[in-house]
């Protein structure tokens, strides 16, 4: 009877949609469901959210009440006022404080020594640190979802344009997916100095251009937005370009500072940055020779900052599936192994890349300067590290510091030169190749391009022979590496054969 009884009980019903609300999808990573259930309790993001809500919702409703006859009696000007206030604090929540959150996202596991009990599990390198700027991410596309509906309802103020402040509303997430990836990034190779002056800094820069720059541009980034011309479309494509590959490169280096040796991920990193970097120039050429030079030396200087603080150490297994394509593996693998020797190669060929751009696209030689200037600039840091830091033990923060600082100077320089016509100064301290990039512009009355060109050639060329001289032994290194690669290639060829027989 009891068994009876008991086989008459009926099973417990599935719960009720609304009581597993708190629950997430198996199909999410497990890192990304960790680091929402954690980041979405902390005070700091609850504040911002909470804040950002008040102040929207204070605005709307004094504009709504006065009708804004205080500020203007237009109502398209009233509506613009609107939508320029509420993009302004949608970008400080989006663009300031939410990336300033992941940068302690790797160095507090690292500092934990948790990064191990991780890779222990299923979680790799790069699902640790894509799950946690997905979650920080995710985090600002609530905040981004919240604040539509304020923007919308600006649009009964008159005044705005529906379809390009949406995509500028959009553009903006993408912005701080960029910058998340970059605080992220920097979390894991930085020192505690370099991440101190990205929170101090790069916040303090951002919100000035934000005071000072985007609100007074907003007119023009919606009219560039509406797609009227063929050339803003294209500097629209190269924008999601740059962004994604800044959020790719930064991701990956964190993931290179995290993973084992034995996982190469420098050869995918430089084939997509070279790629990049040819079509978001071509992109941009057709807006202006100036803007299209510069995003293409800016993303090379995101390459050669990975370049040249590679680890230079790396198992013999890595050469193997260059050697499994004769001569042009082992050819390639000079240019694609990890580590800063093949990385100053690689920049090598990332140069000759970008004169041929410029010849392509019929620059003149003031463009071949610029581009030359850019790259002996990019170089100078690694000079002085193989010089004199070459056993450095955090080679990015080295290169990082040494670049800002002659990024700094160069600036100096340049004001000095523009309000004291100084050229002389700028000669003097030409071996830093930034210095001259005041001569070489469209602007310059005084300097003639071709002396500058030489002047270029000549500095650059002589880091590169710095640069490539100091990464003989390791260059030298890569044939004993690949002997050994061989030898195993050569075993388990010999093992698959005796296993047939």
């Amino acid at each position: 009877m009891a068994e009876q009884s008991s086989s008459q009980i009926p099973p417990d019903l599935p719960a009720l949609p609304f009581e597993r609300v708190n629950e997430f999808p198996d199909r999410l990573s497990p890192m990304l469901v960790k680091e929402l259930r954690q980041g979405m309790r902390t005070s700091s993001f609850v504040i911002l959210f909470v804040l950002l809500q008040a102040i929207l919702t204070i605005v709307l409703l004094i504009a709504s009440l006065l009708g804004l006859s205080d500020i203007t009696s237009d109502t398209s000007s009233a509506g613009r006022f609107v939508t320029g206030f509420i993009l302004l604090i949608y970008s400080l929540g989006v663009l300031v404080f939410q990336p300033l959150r992941g940068i302690s996202a790797i160095a507090t596991e690292v500092r934990e020594n948790t990064i191990d009990l991780m890779t222990l599990t299923s979680l790799t390198a790069w699902r640790i640190v894509f799950g946690k700027w997905l979650s920080i991410v995710s985090q600002s596309a609530l905040i981004a979802g919240t604040v539509l509906p304020y923007l919308i309802i600006s649009y009964f103020f008159g005044g705005m344009q529906m379809f390009p402040e949406l995509t500028l509303w959009l553009a903006l997430f993408v912005v701080s997916g960029a910058l998340t990836a970059i605080t992220v990034g920097i979390s894991a190779v930085g020192n505690a100095i370099v991440r101190g002056l990205l929170v101090v800094g790069g916040s303090a820069l951002i919100m000035g251009c934000l005071l000072f720059t985007f609100i007074p541009h907003i007119p023009h980034l919606i009219e560039m937005l509406a797609f009227t011309r063929g050339d803003q479309t294209l500097s629209v494509i190269a924008f999601l370009v740059a962004a994604c590959y800044i959020c790719y490169f930064f991701l990956e280096l964190g993931t290179t500072a995290i993973a084992p040796s034995s996982e190469n991920r420098a050869t995918r990193k430089r084939l997509i940055g070279l790629g990049v970097l040819a079509l978001c120039y071509l992109l941009l050429r057709p807006t202006g020779e100036s803007i299209a030079l510069f995003t293409a030396l800016g993303i090379t200087g995101c390459i050669a900052l990975d370049l040249f603080s590679e680890r230079a150490n790396f198992p013999p297994i890595v050469c193997q599936k260059f050697l499994r394509l004769g001569v042009l593996g082992r050819i390639a693998g000079r240019f694609l192994y990890p580590g800063w020797g093949t990385g100053s190669l690689f920049f090598l060929a990332l140069t000759v890349v970008l004169c041929m751009l410029i010849y392509l696209t019929n620059s003149n030689l003031r463009g071949y300067t610029v581009a030359l200037l850019g790259i002996g600039t990019l170089a100078f840091p690694a000079v002085i590290i193989q010089v004199f830091a070459r056993n450095s033990t955090n080679r990015f923060s080295s290169y990082f510091f040494i670049l800002l600082a002659t990024l700094i100077l160069s600036r100096i320089l340049g004001f000095l030169y523009e309000n004291l016509s100084g050229e002389l100064l700028l000669w003097i301290f030409s071996f830093i190749p930034a210095v001259l990039l005041p001569l070489a512009s469209q602007s310059a009355s005084t300097a003639e391009p071709l002396p500058l060109l030489f002047a270029a050639i000549g500095i650059t060329s002589l880091y590169f022979l710095v640069i490539l001289t100091r990464s003989l032994p390791q260059l030298g290194h890569i044939s004993t590496l690949e002997s050994e690669a061989q030898r195993g290639l050569d075993d388990s060829l010999l093992g698959s054969t005796d296993s047939e027989r």
